[in-house]
């Protein structure tokens, strides 16, 4: 029987790895099975972004892959260079790898690296980001400015949907890698993943806030102190409006662009109007 990554036997992001593990019952599974989707899972990029569909994380997927049928050019920060890996692995015919909306990069086969960074005169400390990544790799404390740690951050953009006032972007980060750096990068992630699917079910078990080290967090407020922005009510209001407006209009933007809709159109225009009177 193949040995998995879990401190314990892997629904969404907020279940413990026992759980996950039992959904996907791979220890019901024969050797052949459990050595092709530990070896697709070995070769994952372990961003854990969900871009495949698998929301719990790339395990899911690479067991998708063997038990399900599905597809093997799902992932797509892993490029090129990963869907032929798993065609290679399962003996599948090669396809062409889902599209990026970042460039390729001609060096690896792979889309461009990108990580996440917050503006920080426009965080407002609400702390949704921090559950939201998968690696832990944003750091701070409620009601004052957070900070992401480039060196972990895998660029999944998972932490760009919660913020309320549109303050996480995405910058390149340019770097090579041989394919030694990148398997122990891999490892570190998928252990650094697991290591927040306990911690979040153990807040949920026990009905705590999200833990943040009290080390990061003083470290982070005290570069904030001097620079944190008194904002008045109704400004705070105006902004969170706005940036719910941005995120439907992105939403609606996207969805007319693969299909022309008189209603979505109008509606469209609507929620322009109405961030045009915020702005």
């Amino acid at each position: 029987m193949i040995t998995f990554d879990k401190p314990n036997p892997p629904q969404s992001r907020l279940i413990n790895l026992p759980v996950l593990f039992a959904k996907l019952n791979l220890d019901k599974l024969d050797d052949a099975s459990q050595a092709t989707i530990a070896a697709i899972d070995a070769i994952l990029p372990q961003t854990q972004c969900g871009l495949c569909g698998h929301h719990d994380g790339c395990l899911p997927y690479a067991h998708g892959i063997v038990t399900q049928g599905e597809a093997i050019n799902l992932c797509v920060p892993g490029g090129q260079a990963t869907t032929d890996a798993i065609a290679a692995i399962t003996g599948r015919d090669g396809q062409t790898a889902m599209p990026s909306k970042h460039p390729l990069d001609p060096t690896t086969n792979r889309p461009t690296e990108v990580r996440a960074v917050i503006r920080e005169a426009d965080c407002i400390g609400c702390t949704k980001c921090i559950p939201a990544c998968p690696v832990d790799a944003i750091i701070g404390t409620a009601k004052h400015m957070h900070s992401i740690v480039s060196d972990l951050c895998t660029g999944c953009e998972l932490c760009i949907a919660p913020c309320p006032v549109d303050c996480i972007e995405l910058v390149t980060h340019a770097r090579t890698l041989d394919e030694s750096a990148r398997t122990a990068e891999q490892n570190h992630l998928r252990h650094r993943y697991h290591q927040h699917l306990h911690r979040i079910a153990k807040t949920i078990e026990s009905g705590s806030k999200p833990v943040v080290s009290t080390i990061e967090s003083a470290m982070v407020n005290a570069l904030n102190t001097a620079q944190s922005p008194n904002i008045d009510q109704q400004t705070a209001k105006n902004t969170i409006a706005a940036a719910k407006l941005r995120s439907q209009i992105k939403k609606l933007t996207k969805q007319l662009a693969v299909k022309d809709d008189a209603k979505l159109r109008e509606q469209l225009g609507k929620l322009q109007q109405e961030l045009a009177q915020l702005e």
